[in-house]
């Protein structure tokens, strides 16, 4: 019988292995009740909330401003005030005050972005304002200056030919300019001698000349110009200018070349989320902008003309892009919708000019007025009157599309001439006294006396232009007729007993059949018919193309219709290394004569030099020249010999200017428009540079005369401070101006020597002061802190200097010392003790 525990053995172990079971059991009874026998408690639902406030973003159609606003919900509603709604172009539906449900609004929908903490609004795009986005300009606006001084121009031309007297012929100009505008005048003097042997005698038009006097002054903000004095009206394409003594008051656009008077090429849009905009014209980018969601136009950069295409590229967030191609046509013939031009002038005519210098005959007006109506159309008008004379008139352009653009008018003449005759037959007719009449004459007498008549001769004349044109890049076209009735004058034609032509045609037309690298072909026809009814017709062909290295080829062909022959020239242009050009070419006259030429010229630098022309011709008529010019800052020399061998002429000119500004006298070249002088605080030797070309140094004087400036661009002027001592500073470096038209502006640049230097500084222990420790120059008023090793620097010093320095134990001490002042270097000083001060004056403690 195998063993087996007794449980006899162990009656304590084994009770309590039973008491432990015994417990197990009930735990286990317990779990399983709990398990199976009771159920979880009901879940509850979660509060409703109806009405509570956020704080959110507003985002309209993809765009934000960022700010937080109160929005209020309720019962399932957004609710706003009106107000921020309306600056977030969302239409109220006629309320203006107070909460605002946005359900309640037509074409509006919103959605809660909990996320994101935004309120999402979704409104029609024509709600949202439309964006104008123009092209970057090219030139900014810049108010123009004047400064105050005298300018006298000259020009000086002698001549000698092989026969005929010797003149010296001297152009001169007087102009006094400042803020208030410019006063000038204009004139020749004239000498002529007799060559010895010659039988000339002294030209009647010797000694002095007087062409134009006047005041002149542009307001650059208006656009307006004013001038007093000998004037010349401004003309339309279809009238002639008038030069007048007395008054003018014009636009002047030129004063603003930031402005574009034509219109520009527009492209409209919508933009249904924040867009990225590229413009491309002709394949070339032109801008590139950011546009919100919503309607906009795009202009581009304006300096263009003609037929092109534009090319818009539009790029959302998600990178995705849209290409629009749109044919354009661009004319600055016409004017932008809402500009005007103008021009009125009043005084009295002026005849003979340049043979008499005060010839003024009966007052006159004379005006016209342009207005862009729309971007495709502008009207103009003219009128202009004198003693018996009125003339009126009325013309369009307008834009066809991209078909080009159209031109045309319309002017009516009214002359009235007094006549007299010695005898007033019943049966006769006054007017065949002045020749044949037309249609439009009408005379009629008014008395006689003493076996004489006078009458008064009504003449009316008409005149009628049509024109077209249109320009691309692969050909261009121009048409242009005017016609007039004989009865038809202007002021310039009625006072001086002129007649104008009866009708003008003209046709242009070049095109680059085989790509504009391969060359240009131009047809040119005109007929104009004389007031005598005679015909001139003239045809031209001309062929123009680049070669190799920039040399480029002429071919040009001339023919007088209705007479025998014509005539030709081929001409053929090589650039040197030098930077001189090779000129070879042969000509045909209209006789049939043939001459060929050679000639090399080089042109003087704009910057000074020396510049030279020979040429040579044969044939029949040989002919030679040769030339050269010496260009300098003070002044352009020149002079040659030209003519038929054996019969040369002889010739030299020499032109340059005087200027008074600024309390100095300048000597320089010719100065036609507007000039500037840099002042560089009277230091020598500052290098100057203008649109960042190097043009000189300053004299001795701080000055340098910069003669060639245009006026009213805003031009850069810089100088260039790296070659300047290191104890020399300059706070300005660079600078844009714009000049008044004839006048002239001084550009200060604060340039000036300083004195500097760099300490060291010891405690009584001969140790480097402590680094931070503050340390000021009492006369300079200047603080800085002690570096490493005990140094401080300080510029902008005196001769005299005095150190006070705070130390952390609160004690002060005083230092002074002296600098050289024709030192041409920064100082280097010390070691300097700096020694306690324990009763330091009050003004020391300051």
């Amino acid at each position: 019988m195998p063993n087996r525990p007794s449980i006899l053995k162990k009656p304590f172990q084994d009770r309590r292995s039973i008491l432990y079971a015994s417990g197990l059991s009930l735990v286990a009874c317990g779990v399983q009740g709990q398990e199976y026998n009771a159920l979880p408690a009901p879940p509850r639902a979660a509060t409703v909330v109806s009405s509570t406030t956020y704080y959110l973003t507003l985002v309209v159609n993809g765009q934000s401003d960022n700010q937080v606003v109160p929005v209020i919900y309720r019962n399932g509603s957004y609710l706003l005030e009106s107000g921020i709604l309306a600056k977030n172009h969302v239409h109220l539906n006629g309320q203006q005050q107070g909460l605002v449900d946005i359900s309640t609004l037509p074409q509006v929908k919103s959605r809660y972005d909990a996320s994101a903490q935004q309120l999402l609004i979704t409104v029609p795009d024509d709600w949202l304002p439309r964006q104008d986005i123009a092209g970057k300009k090219l030139i900014d606006y810049t108010p123009a200056q004047s400064g105050n001084g005298l300018l006298f121009n000259y020009d000086s031309y002698y001549s000698d030919p092989h026969q005929g007297s010797r003149s010296v012929a001297t152009y001169l100009e007087q102009r006094l300019f400042s803020d208030v505008g410019i006063l000038s005048n204009t004139g020749t003097w004239r000498y002529t001698q007799a060559n010895s042997g010659s039988n000339a005698t002294l030209n009647s038009q010797d000694g002095y000349l007087r062409y134009d006097t006047y005041w002149r002054y542009s307001d650059d903000q208006r656009m307006i110009g004013y001038q007093l004095g000998d004037v010349v009206s401004n003309s339309l394409t279809w009238s002639n200018s008038a030069r007048m003594g007395g008054l003018r008051i014009s636009r002047n656009f030129a004063v603003r070349p930031d402005i574009v008077t034509y219109p520009l090429v527009q492209y409209s849009g919508t933009a249904a989320v924040p867009t990225a905009v590229d413009l491309f014209i002709n394949g070339y980018k032109a801008s590139s902008s950011q546009l919100n969601a919503g309607p906009f136009t795009l202009t581009n950069v304006p300096y263009i003309n003609g037929a092109g295409e534009a090319t818009v590229v539009t790029t959302d967030a998600l990178g995705r892009q849209v290409t629009t191609s749109v044919p354009f046509y661009v004319s600055n013939q016409l004017l932008r919708q809402g500009l005007s031009d103008f021009d009125f002038s009043v005084g009295k005519v002026r005849k003979n000019y340049g043979i008499d210098s005060l010839d003024y005959d009966d007052p006159a007006v004379s005006g016209i007025y342009r207005f862009g109506l729309s971007h495709a159309l502008t009207l103009s008008t003219h009128g202009e009157a004198t003693k018996g004379l009125r003339l009126a008139g009325a013309g369009a352009d307008i834009g066809v599309w991209q078909l080009g653009t159209l031109s045309l008018s319309a002017s009516q003449s009214q002359t009235d001439r007094r006549l007299i005759a010695t005898s007033w037959p019943a049966e006769s007719s006054v007017s065949s006294l002045d020749g044949p009449t037309t249609g439009n004459a009408d005379t009629q007498p008014i008395g006689t006396n003493s076996g004489y008549a006078m009458a008064n001769q009504r003449t009316r004349g008409r005149q009628y232009t049509l024109g077209y044109s249109y320009y691309s890049t692969q050909y261009s076209l121009a048409l242009q007729r005017l016609s007039r009735t004989d009865g038809y004058q202007d002021i310039n034609a009625y006072t001086s007993n002129t007649a104008l032509s009866l009708r003008a045609d003209q046709a242009t037309f070049s095109v680059s059949p085989f790509g504009q690298s391969n060359g240009t072909v131009g047809i040119g026809y005109f007929d104009v018919e004389a007031a005598d009814r005679s015909h001139s017709r003239l045809l031209n062909l001309s062929y123009s193309r680049s070669l190799w290295a920039q040399s480029s080829l002429f071919l040009s062909l001339n023919k007088t219709l209705g007479t025998s022959g014509y005539s030709a020239q081929l001409q053929l242009i090589i650039p040197l290394d030098f930077g001189g050009n090779l000129n070879i070419g042969s000509q045909r006259d209209s006789a049939g004569h043939y001459q060929q030429q050679i000639g090399a010229s080089k042109s003087a630098p704009t910057e000074g030099g020396l510049g030279w022309d020979l040429a040579y011709a044969s044939g029949n008529n040989a002919w030679q020249q040769a030339d050269a010019t010496w260009k300098t800052r003070y002044a352009t020399v020149q002079g040659g010999i030209y003519g038929p061998r054996g019969e040369y002429t002889n010739w030299a000119d020499i032109s340059g200017s005087l200027v008074f500004i600024d309390h100095d006298l300048f000597i320089a070249d010719k100065i036609n428009d507007a000039f500037a002088v840099v002042n560089t605080d009277h230091y020598p030797g500052v290098p100057v540079l203008y649109e960042n070309q190097k043009v000189g140094t300053s004299d001795k004087n701080g000055h340098l005369l910069l003669p060639n400036v245009s006026a009213f661009y805003p031009a850069k002027i810089d100088i260039d401070p790296l070659p300047l001592p290191v104890d020399v500073i300059a706070p300005v470096v660079s600078q844009r101006v714009s000049v008044r038209e004839g006048s002239g502006v001084v550009v200060n640049f604060p340039v000036k020597k300083v004195l500097s230097a760099s300490i060291r500084l010891l405690d009584v222990h001969g140790q480097p002061l402590k680094l931070g420790t503050l340390v000021s120059e009492q006369h300079s008023q200047q603080t800085t802190v002690v570096g490493y090793d005990g140094l401080v620097y300080f510029s902008n010093l005196q001769t005299h200097n005095r150190l006070r320095i705070e130390q952390e134990d609160r004690t002060t001490c005083l230092i002074a010392f002296d600098l050289d002042p024709n030192s041409q270097r920064i100082a280097q000083l010390g070691p300097l003790v700096c020694r306690p001060i324990h009763n330091a004056p009050q003004e020391d403690k300051k």
